[in-house]
């Protein structure tokens, strides 16, 4: 019996010790801003503030899901603590980001203490806001991870890559896009439309796929309704239409000539368009590593949209603090968490030895 009750309390006392090193999860709101903490069993004092990428107005937050924590463990298994703000507000909301990234990050502080490294990074649009975080927060980030995003002008890229896309496919396949302004609350693109018109004109739907650097027709209809949605969203963000195509001139197509003469133009709002400008408008201006990644075939965000940054950071005279690197797969952030990890592992040698990670390609 003695033994027994010994072998009993030995299990016990193992379980509630596994317990104790298991990670400790901490979710609530700050500001209206649901919030998740993961701190690891052994932490070593190291921080990462993730940003999320664009999500639909109404879409639930995804803390919860499989790929999430495959994503957090790259950073909870080198025992860095990992905070994640869902944002106050969704679609184009890099404003809100940088300023509940910070609310959280604060928080962390007050409870944890100041962490000895502190990592900002983040996928797609949650690349832009990290940075814009870590050019406005220098001396509170050590190095930042800015993954598969658009980190060019916004307002620039949106107009080539969202705008223009929408006007001229409105041009080349009529009645399926309509007008790009003044959308309707709700309103989305029918992307059963957009593929009985690429169905119908094969050659011309293959020459406009190739225009903008899309592996296949069959992409369009999932693309263009996306873009639509940014649209329509900034549109109610910004209180009206932030871009103007009227001193476009448009190459590339099958007849450029009468595509010119067709294609509707459209003139931007002021207020909009410096809404857009501010959120974001990179600047170079950074004091610590930052090394991107980013896919050999992305159908949202091409490549030459990351590379851009370098010559933010040449005009900045800060370019010995960024590296592109990239990873050969097809797809938007299709990283695996082996690759990113890679990437981190090297930032973090940037970072602490100030070995400076070569360009090329993460395996």
């Amino acid at each position: 019996m003695k033994k027994s009750l010994t072998t009993l309390f030995l299990v016990c006392f193992a379980a509630a010790a596994a317990f104790a090193q298991e990670n400790k999860v901490e979710t609530g709101s700050i500001n209206g801003a649901a919030f998740r903490i993961e701190m690891p069993a052994t932490w070593n004092k190291g921080l990462v503030m993730y940003c999320h990428g664009y999500q639909v107005t109404g879409t639930p937050n995804n803390f919860e899901n499989q790929r999430a924590q495959s994503l957090r463990n790259v950073f909870l298994s080198r025992g860095f603590a990992v905070a994640e703000s869902a944002y106050s507000t969704q679609g184009w909301a890099v404003k809100e980001a940088v300023e509940d990234t910070e609310a959280l990050r604060r928080y962390v502080v007050s409870k944890h203490g100041k962490p000895s490294e502190t990592i900002v990074l983040g996928h797609s649009m949650g690349g832009a806001i990290t940075i814009a975080t870590i050019e406005k927060y220098p001396e509170i980030y050590d190095g930042a991870l800015p993954m598969c995003g658009p980190l060019n002008v916004t307002l620039n890229g949106f107009q080539e890559r969202i705008f223009d896309m929408l006007v001229t496919f409105d041009y080349l396949f009529p009645n399926v896009v309509g007008s790009v302004v003044n959308l309707p609350q709700g309103a989305k693109l029918d992307q059963a439309k957009v593929k009985a018109a690429v169905d119908a004109a094969p050659e011309k739907a293959a020459m406009f796929a190739k225009r903008y650097s899309l592996s296949s027709t069959a992409e369009l209809p999932g693309v263009l309704a996306f873009w639509y949605e940014i649209v329509r969203e900034l549109q109610v963000r910004t209180g009206g239409n932030p871009f103007d195509n009227r001193n476009t001139i448009y190459d590339g197509f099958d007849d450029d000539v009468a595509l010119n003469r067709g294609v509707k133009r459209y003139a931007a709002d002021a207020k909009a368009r410096e809404y857009l400008r501010q959120h974001y408008s990179p600047t170079g201006k950074i004091a610590d590593p930052v090394l991107t990644i980013h896919t050999t075939y992305d159908q949202l965000i091409p490549g030459r949209y990351v590379s851009q940054y370098d010559e933010f950071a040449r005009v900045a005279g800060t370019q010995d603090l960024f590296v592109a690197k990239f990873v050969v797969a097809k797809g938007h952030c299709n990283f695996t968490p082996a690759q990113t990890g890679a990437a981190f592992d090297e930032l973090l040698n940037w970072v602490r030895e100030k070995k400076r990670p070569a360009a090329g390609e993460i395996k």
